[in-house]
């Protein structure tokens, strides 16, 4: 199917034959070499999302799923996706964000929360636990009913508050916020969180780009960050 070039990472050989198998407009953004010979890791971008697939450079094969090292005991699909998800996220400076960080501060991740979400609202109610163990919470938004909706409103409406902690505070406890307009970051929030993989409320991701779905309680979470930090 392929020339012998093919082993070459030539992007278009490989976008061309993905095509030809797959509908929509897809992308190849990266062609890299894996540890088994004669396959191909590619970085596919589907116009919503960044995904990783596998293809054989004799394009017989393909296949969408998790490559795992057996010796190392390491799962190189999702350390692909954890680098994929810290540059995205990158995008997003301190201004464009609501942080919440403690003086003495030893971990630092990216929560995508929604004030509708009880479980976010869970967490909120916690932040000075996880402040006082060292754990900074950055937040961005992600409306999981969309944008253009109640829930991505009140959003906007904490973004554009004079005093956005404030705000987050009383819209995270259920108290009606003022509907307010401004020049704001949350549907580039809410796209990022597309393309990396959020799904829910709360989605918690780590510096290296590490997710981890869901409600993690304070000690919990500072014990895992803990692990995280030595296994580095």
């Amino acid at each position: 199917m392929f020339s012998t070039w093919s082993s070459a990472n030539n992007k278009e050989t490989y976008e061309n034959a993905i095509s030809q198998m797959v509908s929509g407009n897809i992308s190849v953004e990266s062609v890299k070499d894996t540890p088994i010979e004669g396959m191909k890791e590619l970085t596919v971008n589907t116009g919503k999302s960044r995904e990783i697939i596998y293809i054989s450079t004799d394009g017989n094969y393909i296949f969408n799923g998790s490559l795992f090292d057996l010796k190392n005991r390491t799962d190189l699909t999702a350390q692909k996706k954890n680098q994929i998800r810290a540059a995205r996220l990158q995008q997003f400076t301190d201004s464009q964000r609501v942080n919440y960080f403690p003086d003495d501060m030893h971990h630092k991740i990216t929560v995508f929360t929604d004030l509708d979400c009880p479980y976010c609202r869970q967490l909120h109610q916690q932040m000075a636990e996880y402040n006082d163990l060292g754990i900074g919470i950055s937040y961005l938004f992600f409306p999981r009913s969309g944008l253009d909706t109640p829930s991505s409103k009140k959003a906007v409406a904490a973004w554009c508050a004079d005093n956005q902690k404030n705000a987050l505070d009383k819209g995270m406890s259920g108290t009606e916020l003022p509907q307010l307009q401004c020049d704001n970051p949350v549907a580039d929030h809410y796209n990022a969180g597309i393309a990396i993989g959020v799904t829910g409320t709360p989605a918690l991701i780590m510096e290296d780009g590490t997710m981890i779905p869901g409600l993690v309680p304070p000690q919990q979470l500072k014990q895992r960050l803990d692990m995280m930090s030595q296994s580095q």
